[in-house]
């Protein structure tokens, strides 16, 4: 069970029901003043849904790279337990793959109205982790989905990848502080399936179309035509949207 969790001491675990939504729960304990470091998890057995609550000291703009932190979190947890030989791969801004299989996605909850250039009094990332097996074949069509169970990793549980999801964040989150972000985007990058392809991608900006380079030092998506698409501006385009 997922209140069973044992995590890092600076954690407090703060477990939901199953049918409540996790982001709605979370921002409601975040703007009631909810202490930082909680993590509010759904006792839902075929998927791993949390969102881990910070309280940053910097503004909004660089409080967003916390989603790459995230990102690499989630990545070295994952590679604990799927078996050797499947490809883990991340695709911008916020999908993890499998065999390029989407099956996991990252979001980033921020409070209503934050300014990018003031310091938020909080910010939360969501992880979500397709544990369980999926109904029928989700390898079809554009957007492929896969599940830890489809990739072999029949026994592995919500609370288990909770628990390393934990160590591994707090063990990359600690990297950030101490060395900034060049570390961070360059082991993401290690892992961009995209990075050097096309992209297509219409945010609130409008329409952008080129060769992912880079990101920059905000977070952006850098392509080699010079466009940049912020990172805030991606996560509401593709919020809602199929992985």
């Amino acid at each position: 069970m997922i209140r069973q969790s044992r995590l890092p001491p600076i954690f407090r675990l703060h477990t939901i029901d199953a049918e409540n939504d996790v982001a709605v729960d979370a921002i409601r304990f975040a703007d009631s003043g909810g202490d930082p470091a909680t993590i509010i998890c759904s006792e839902r057995e075929d998927m791993l849904d949390c969102a881990i609550i910070l309280h940053p000291e910097t503004d909004l703009n660089d409080a967003m790279l916390v989603m790459y932190v995230a990102a690499l979190g989630l990545g070295d947890a994952l590679g604990t337990v799927v078996p050797a030989g499947i490809d883990m791969t991340f695709r911008w801004p916020n999908i993890i793959e499998a065999n390029l299989g989407s099956v996991a996605r990252l979001d980033l909850l921020i409070p209503d109205n934050a300014a990018g250039t003031e310091i938020p009094d909080w910010i939360a990332a969501r992880v979500t982790t397709q544990v369980g097996e999926l109904d029928g074949d989700w390898r079809d069509g554009a957007f492929p989905e896969t599940s830890l169970f489809g990739e072999g990793c029949v026994e592995v549980t919500s609370s288990q990848l909770l628990e390393s999801l934990a160590r591994h964040f707090l063990t990359w989150l600690n990297r950030w502080q101490q060395d900034g972000f060049d570390p961070i985007r360059a082991m993401w990058l290690r892992h961009a399936r995209s990075q050097g392809a096309e992209i297509d991608l219409t945010t609130a900006t409008g329409r952008h179309q080129g060769v992912f380079s880079n990101i920059g030092d905000d977070g952006a998506l850098e392509l080699e035509n010079g466009e940049h698409v912020g990172l805030r501006d991606a996560l509401e385009a593709l919020r809602g949207k199929p992985t």
